[in-house]
């Protein structure tokens, strides 16, 4: 069969993605990648049993990551690139006792996102998304080239005035910068040595970067808490926000924006889309920027999958279309309005599941010492990456956390760490790849 045979097929495969998504997408650094690598590595024969259904099931996952991984970055502060920037807002809510309400705001957002992402769906974008795609195809590497650059010109000081001269202010805000500029090139030369050398064992090459990711933003991150020894307050588990419509839409539209951008690039994450549509719109607010990051999130990650169904385009975006797409690659119209369908299905169904495991979570944190859970979940952390690449994984995931560390210490974005993933895609586009890896010493694996 070219198609699924049956809107129930459909529906079936998308619920049980989004299911399995929902049970593990709150657990502290199971990235939705890992969860369709390890299900393709441990089970093939259910990827056979039916490919054409198996981009639903990758679907109905990715949407209810989008939604309950939102869960984990609150209350437990680990996180990938895309949700880095809502961290300090919902850390503040949470060391409040207001978390849940920060998932709240965040679920708001997500679910305009998809909203979004329907009706756009199912009125212009077949139309827009392959002239865009033509207009900007032959710039990619000065677009990425430029938003790197942004990254660095949008860094404020955030210390710079707590020196009593002008010379003393220069150096701490340059302090900060320089911090940046060192870990970006340290994250870059680390992914140069992991994607072009035989660290990893060639078997485990498709998921080589997951323990570099796990150590920046996760690793790293528990670490610092176990460090500071925080303490949780008790939650309110109230549905209550502090919004107002003109904020909704505000958040709503600046995390399209970012999102889009993300989704629609090569290798700009969502962190980076949702830092240039912040400053393109001006918006401000810590509700505002919760929604925001939850629009953001979703039109990154499912967006970018979204490519993928549109028969006017099938362009590959993203880990988990790059994984699809190796077992089967949506061709027809009625597969694009399935998709839409599940989208809508399926984030109707995370809305509701992460707002009850939210306050499951605020719950439970009033009974655990939360220095004690950081160890545990340290514990998780690195076997996930034993898991994934074995023992180089842990030491790949280690040094990585030593790169993220210095981010915190310094005080700079830890967007920079994503160096890892930019730097070579830069060289590689750039044609300057082989003399710099010529020069670390580099042998090609």
């Amino acid at each position: 069969r070219m198609v699924p045979a049956s809107p129930l097929e459909v529906i079936t495969w998308s619920i049980i993605g989004g299911l399995i998504g929902l049970a593990v997408s709150w657990v502290p650094g199971f990235h939705i990648v890992n969860l369709i690598v390890v299900i393709t590595l441990l089970t093939p024969e259910f990827i056979a049993s039916n490919p054409y259904l198996m981009p639903y099931f990758a679907l109905g996952a990715l949407v209810s990551f989008a939604f309950m991984s939102s869960v984990s970055a609150t209350y437990l502060s680990i996180s990938d690139d895309s949700l880095m920037l809502m961290l300090f807002p919902s850390q503040r809510y949470m060391l409040m006792g207001y978390g849940h309400r920060a998932v709240l705001l965040y679920l708001v957002g997500a679910m305009g996102g998809v909203l979004f992402l329907v009706i756009f769906g199912l009125t212009i974008a077949p139309l827009v998304i392959p002239v865009v795609f033509n207009l900007f195809s032959p710039f990619y590497a000065w677009v990425l080239a430029a938003i790197v650059l942004f990254m660095f010109l949008s860094e404020w000081p955030k210390e710079g005035d707590r020196e009593p001269t002008g010379l003393g202010r220069f150096l701490v805000a340059w302090k900060q910068l320089a911090g940046g500029l060192i870990v970006f090139f340290a994250s870059g030369i680390l992914g140069l040595y992991v994607n072009y050398s035989s660290i990893i064992p060639a078997e485990r090459a498709f998921a080589r970067l997951t323990p570099l990711f796990i150590g920046f933003f996760g690793f790293s991150w528990v670490l610092r808490n176990i460090i500071s020894r925080v303490r949780v307050p008790k939650q309110d588990t109230r549905d209550l926000m502090e919004t107002n419509l003109r904020a909704v839409l505000a958040g709503v539209g600046s995390g399209v924006l970012g999102g889009g951008i993300a989704a629609f690039f090569p290798v700009v994450t969502g962190g980076m889309g949702a830092l240039v549509s912040g400053h393109m719109v001006s918006s401000r607010g810590d509700d505002t920027f919760m929604i925001s990051q939850g629009a953001a999130r979703v039109v990154y990650y499912v967006g970018a999958l979204l490519l993928l169904f549109t028969p006017t385009a099938r362009i590959t975006r993203g880990a988990v279309a790059w994984i699809v797409q190796g077992i089967y690659t949506p061709k027809t119209w009625i597969e694009y309005y399935y998709a839409l369908f599940t989208v809508l299905l399926v984030a109707s169904l995370s809305f509701i599941a992460t707002l009850y495991m939210s306050k499951a979570i605020a719950r439970l944190l009033q009974y655990i010492n939360y220095v004690h859970l950081s160890i545990a979940l340290s514990i998780v952390l690195a076997a996930l990456s034993y898991m994934v690449a074995g023992v180089s994984g842990v030491l790949l995931m280690l040094v990585a956390s030593t790169i993220g560390f210095t981010a915190l210490v310094f005080n700079t974005r830890l967007s920079y760490c994503l160096g890892a993933l930019i730097l070579p895609v830069l060289l590689s586009m750039t044609g300057t790849l082989d003399p710099v890896l010529q020069f670390l010493g580099v042998r090609l694996a």
